[in-house]
């Protein structure tokens, strides 16, 4: 009997990883559509900050003063707003953003994966995160986006968007959204804004200076009428515009002890460091170097002996060992800037000859770098840079930067020493002083000059510096008629200097 054979069964040669990559697009296209659904879950910041004032604390967190911009800022509805006006920026950045049920995110998603992450005109609601986070410039960071549009339009209507976005928007003259922009433009609110300013205002929106495209495209949507067009285009810009008002920070101190000058040099810091946006918002917190407590007692020393005496001009400075200002006091601001050189020499201010290379002078001595020279004579020959902040936080009040002590630079000990000794001596008394004896020790110079009714002082003791500089009215300080002599001069001088060492110490 024969054995069956039984055929060999040839197993099909077909791959499989047709399948298994069919299986994973599948994957990732599901797991793509889950991520832009869900990643937008995640609250994005729903409302811009509201602009607040950039708050400013002295040494000890006591609040010395704020920076605001009026009107940077005034969220508004859109019943408030004109029509015209709503029209106008959406014809000019998203013209069919209200008749959309919701943004197409799915070509946004292939353009983000294939690089192309601004290629496509965004959307109203795009332009709204964007004002969040910035324009993508990473395939993450375009997703992100995406994301944040898909949670933004699932859980609020489109007009809320709208409304949240034309609240917000930079529009120029550091102004953020229509109402703001509508005051500091036109001196109108934003429901007062006829065609004209709300071509201009689409016109910045959009970033585009050709407001006659705008005009045109308003006519072609049915905004305008073709004789409203024709009567528009006659109208120039400077026709409804009102002249810039550069936008300086108006401030609100704690009381009127000459803190306008500090203020200032302190905002013009703040922006040069974080820019203009991040102060007139809010965005930083600043511990400053004053001294509140002492700059109220400068103030009313200093007010004080002008009332006592016939002084006409006076200006102080107060630094500490490290050369942070701890007060300063003028009875005009500008006289911080007033040149004392101008009729004498730097020799003559100091007391001594001094080597313009040696402590690296400036042109012009002002009541500050007076106090910043007997600092560094002070010092042991070391120049610390003077600095008017401590340290800025966030909103939160996390520490952003801390300024530490700057050494400019610092001379031998021989020439220290040497300039050191040709400073006079002086010794002040006063109650409650914290050194022995009630005493401090200084080290300084007080020039006179009789002739042109002018004293200037500077000195330092172990923890501060001293500098300031008055000028006298027609008669004498002891109130005759006679021109002020030098021992009055010196008297008055010395009387003036001992309070503010006594104020400075007794403060510590």
């Amino acid at each position: 009997m024969t054995d069956l054979v039984t055929p060999e069964i040839e197993e099909p040669n077909n791959p499989i990883w047709p399948v298994a990559l069919y299986v994973a697009l599948i994957g990732a296209i599901l797991g793509f559509g889950i991520l832009i659904r869900t990643a937008g879950a995640e609250p994005i910041q729903q409302r811009i900050n509201p602009d607040v004032d950039t708050v400013v604390l002295d040494r000890f967190s006591v609040e010395m003063g704020r920076f605001h911009l009026e009107s940077n800022r005034i969220p508004v509805t859109l019943e408030q707003m004109s029509p015209i006006l709503i029209d106008a920026i959406l014809v000019a950045v998203d013209p069919n953003y209200l008749d959309t049920k919701k943004t197409p995110t799915w070509p946004l998603a292939v353009a983000a994966l294939k690089g192309n992450y601004i290629a496509a005109k965004p959307s109203v609601t795009q332009l709204y995160v964007r004002l969040h986070h910035g324009v993508p410039n990473t395939r993450i960071a375009a997703l992100r986006e995406i994301s944040s549009v898909v949670y933004l339009e699932r859980t609020y209507p489109k007009e809320a968007i709208l409304e949240e976005y034309l609240s917000a928007i930079p529009l120029g003259r550091s102004s953020y959204g229509v109402e703001a922009a509508s005051l500091a433009w036109y001196g109108r609110k934003s429901g007062e804004v006829e065609i004209a300013q709300a071509a201009h205002l689409a016109s910045l929106a959009a970033g585009t200076s050709d407001r006659n495209e705008i005009l045109e495209n308003m006519r072609a949507s049915g905004s305008i009428t073709s004789g409203e067009l024709a009567a528009q285009r006659k109208i120039s810009v400077s026709e409804f515009v009102k002249p810039f008002v550069d936008s300086s920070p108006q401030h609100q101190m704690a009381s009127d002890v000459g803190l306008k000058t500090p203020l200032q040099q302190i905002y013009v810091a703040l922006v040069e460091r974080y820019g203009q946006d991040a102060v007139t918002q809010g965005r930083v917190e600043t511990k400053s170097t004053i001294d509140l407590g002492l700059q109220t007692q400068i103030a009313e020393i200093v007010q004080e002996f002008e009332a006592d005496t016939k002084v006409q001009d006076i200006a102080v400075v107060v630094l500490d060992d490290r050369n942070q200002l701890r007060a300063a006091y003028a009875s005009q601001q500008s006289l911080f800037e007033r040149n004392l050189s101008d009729i004498r020499t730097v020799d003559q201010l100091m007391g001594q000859p001094i080597e313009f290379d040696l402590v690296a002078l400036s042109d012009e001595i002002t009541v500050l770098r007076l106090g910043e020279l007997h600092s560094i004579l002070g010092r042991n020959g070391r120049s610390y840079a003077t600095e008017l902040i401590l340290e800025t936080r966030d909103q939160l009040g996390q520490t952003i930067d801390r300024f530490s002590h700057h050494i400019l630079m610092e001379l031998d000990d021989e020439q220290a020493s040497r300039m050191n000794d040709q400073l006079n001596d002086f010794r002040f008394r006063g109650p409650q002083l914290v050194e022995t004896n009630n005493e401090i020790v200084v080290k300084g110079y007080l020039g006179l000059d009789p002739q042109h009714q002018i004293a200037w002082f500077g000195g330092a003791s172990a923890r501060f510096t001293v500098s300031f500089w008055f000028t006298t009215q027609t008669g004498s300080l002891d109130g005759t008629e006679e021109p002020q002599s030098s021992s009055s001069l010196r008297r008055e001088s010395e009387r003036l200097a001992r309070r503010i060492f006594n104020a400075s110490h007794k403060q510590t």
